[in-house]
């Protein structure tokens, strides 16, 4: 899970020295996350395929009441997304260090202002990397969790099915990676938002707030969105393109979640860097 993302963060510590002590002094090894995404990944696939067990052995018995429950599963974890945006602003922790003497001793030296930001993004980066990799093993879980049972199903009714069942799986494959993918950009997204609050905001716990609101509001357009899924969907129905519009409409759907992230970070990062070249 997020394998190369974990490697670059590591990778840019030999050339930012500020990036370069926090993992020294702070995070130490690349190994213990290694470690620790390890432990999660084999506890998400196996819990997904115990899960998928009954499904596979009487689909008929149980893999209506199991697609109930993934459902239910899946709105719940929706909504604990909302306590992870706040464990994701607390514990990049920038409130408490751009106030301190380190903070006012790092702009008085002759580091650019560029690095000095990106050195402290990217430590913010590596204090939620747990609660990311966390997060991103609850959406594995769920994602293969649901494969597993759409194939088995298919496999215990009758193999010839799997002519077919490509129609389904390919559409449900593209969403469950940008599904598993989108705890990184979020999680990106609400760090350089907490970075920024902070250096605009004095008051800690109102830049926390405001972070949490701005992340919060995101949440709920993504709400809004899926609950109008049924009349995007009529809408799609009445367009000459039809036969593309499942292809199109999965598109439509990464670029609106991603776009969305994309442009928070974006408007973070530059608000972050013109405050420190303001300051200086």
């Amino acid at each position: 899970m997020f394998k190369q993302a974990l490697e670059e963060l590591f990778h840019e510590a030999e050339y930012n020295p500020l990036l370069w002590l926090a993992i020294k002094h702070e995070h130490g090894a690349r190994e213990t996350f290694k470690r620790f995404e390890r432990r999660l990944r084999f506890g998400a696939y196996g819990l997904a395929l115990l899960l998928t067990l009954p499904t596979v052995l009487a689909p008929r018995a149980f893999f209506l009441a199991f697609l109930e429950l993934w459902l239910v599963t899946f709105v719940s974890f929706y909504a604990l997304g909302f306590a992870v945006d706040a464990a994701y602003a607390l514990a990049a922790r920038f409130s408490s260090e751009v106030r301190g003497e380190f903070w006012e001793a790092l702009r008085l030296t002759l580091l650019p202002p560029a690095v000095i930001a990106e050195g402290k993004y990217l430590n913010g980066q590596l204090r939620a990397w747990r609660w990311l990799l966390m997060e991103t093993a609850g959406r594995h879980c769920l994602a293969a969790w649901l494969i597993f049972m759409i194939a088995g199903l298919t496999i215990s009714i009758t193999p010839l099915l799997l002519m077919w069942i490509w129609l389904i799986l390919v559409p449900i494959l593209v969403l469950a990676y940008g599904y598993v993918s989108e705890p990184l950009w979020r999680m990106r997204a609400v760090v350089a938002l907490s970075f920024a609050m902070a250096l605009r905001i004095r008051d800690e716990a109102m830049a926390i707030l405001v972070t949490l609101g701005i992340a919060f509001s995101i949440r709920l357009l993504q709400i809004v969105f899926v609950i109008t899924i049924p009349l995007q969907l009529n809408l799609l129905e009445r367009n000459p393109i039809i036969g593309f519009a499942p292809w199109l409409y999965i598109l439509a759907v990464y670029v609106f979640f991603y776009g969305t992230y994309w442009y928070a970070h974006r408007w973070a990062w530059n608000t972050v860097l013109s405050h420190i070249e303001a300051e200086r």
